[in-house]
């Protein structure tokens, strides 16, 4: 189909990168994502109870099915500006609520802030990149704190989640985990919430393995039914809309400012069985890291020596290649130029390595990747 459109495959060995598509998808998530179409479903419906089954799979109060781990926070955030209340959810980026800022520590800045500050919420930043005191963020927090974010694995000194909640909670805020890089494991997300989260945000595309368009809100069920106010479709009739199961009788939002982070059924179903086969330990990257594995031979084999490296955040091997003394640049550029585009990690560069990341490899790719890589290193002056 590629091939026939005039699109060109690359191989992909930066890993479950939404730029390059994310990871292969097992026949299993392939099969329900084409037998999800094969009936009508209600959406809502649908959202609920797969948001049951997977909130009792992975042992977490609730499960909202998002396409991925920004749209969760966007949502999770819109929620926790608005609750349930259809004359704010109406109003956002407008915050017309007392509680319009969100608290964040300085090493917790990221370039997706901005599906914080989508929903009409303000940042404040506190504390410093190396160390953030607790007090720092007891004075940043007041009575328009709707939230306050956090994001795992940064490095210095800085207050933890388990305090950050507990200060956070005082002041009436809830408390959001961007874990988009650092669930699954599982047993992650549930100290998450042991030490005080009230939301987390996660991939569904990265190590669950599901369609890169998917992601997940997990927690508070409260919040959860909030965010599915701004995330679903509202082109509803007041009347009846009200008076189904489980509603309150009150009159429905208009549109939310979820409404453009539209969700399939073939995402939803998706991501249910990824998850399932994540559990059930079906789903696994040794054909990736196989094929990393002829990579390693044909570099030494050529003098070259590749070592492999745990990456803590996604939980697999990558593969390093030193950097040739002339730097990363023409390398990387001329590795993207080829007849077959390769791409690999670039954010090692600054330590003198390129990083190959298993996860979205395919059959054949190893020797792609070891021929790219021989001949570019030659071009760059190093002995192949």
């Amino acid at each position: 189909m590629y091939e026939r459109i005039g699109a060109v495959r690359v191989v992909n060995a930066v890993g479950p990168a939404t730029r390059f598509g994310g990871v292969p998808l097992s026949a299993g998530v392939l099969t329900a994502m084409s037998e999800a179409t094969a009936v009508a479903i209600d959406i809502e419906q649908l959202q609920l109870t797969a948001g049951r089954h997977l909130a009792g799979l992975l042992g977490v109060p609730g499960a909202y099915v998002t396409p991925g781990a920004s749209a969760a926070l966007l949502l999770g955030t819109a929620a926790a500006l608005t609750r349930t209340e259809a004359r704010l959810i109406d109003a956002l980026p407008t915050v017309l609520g007392t509680r319009d800022t969100v608290v964040v520590q300085a090493a917790h800045r990221d370039p997706y802030d901005h599906a914080i500050t989508a929903t009409g919420a303000r940042l404040v930043e506190v504390g410093y990149p190396g160390t953030t005191r607790a007090g720092e963020v007891a004075r940043a927090l007041d009575e328009r704190t709707a939230a306050v974010l956090y994001r795992p694995g940064r490095p210095g000194e800085h207050v933890g989640l388990r305090e950050l909640a507990d200060l956070a909670h005082r002041a009436g805020a809830v408390v959001i985990v961007d874990g988009a890089l650092h669930v699954p494991p599982v047993d992650r997300l549930h100290e998450y919430f042991e030490q005080g989260a009230d939301l987390v945000a996660v991939s569904g595309g990265k190590c669950f393995r599901g369609p890169q368009a998917s992601g997940l809100l997990l927690g508070d069920p409260a919040l959860l039914t909030a965010a599915a106010l701004h995330h679903q479709d509202m082109d509803v009739r007041d009347a009846t809309w009200g008076r189904r199961p489980g509603r309150d009788g009150g009159g429905a939002p208009r549109q939310g400012i979820g409404r453009s982070l539209k969700l399939g059924r073939e995402q939803l179903l998706g991501l249910v069985v990824a998850v399932e086969e994540y559990l059930a330990g079906t789903s696994a990257d040794a054909l990736g890291e196989a094929e990393l594995a002829v990579v390693a031979e044909r570099l030494a084999a050529a003098g070259t020596t590749a070592t492999w490296h745990h990456d803590p955040a996604l939980d697999v091997r990558n593969l390093e290649v030193p950097l040739p003394e002339t730097g990363a640049d023409d390398l990387l550029v001329r590795l993207a130029g080829r007849p077959v585009p390769v791409f690999v990690e670039e954010g090692t560069a600054w330590r003198g390595v390129l990083a190959l990341n298993p996860m979205a490899l395919v059959e054949g790719d190893g020797a792609i990747l070891a021929d790219a890589l021989l001949e570019e290193l030659a071009r760059s002056g190093r002995p192949a």
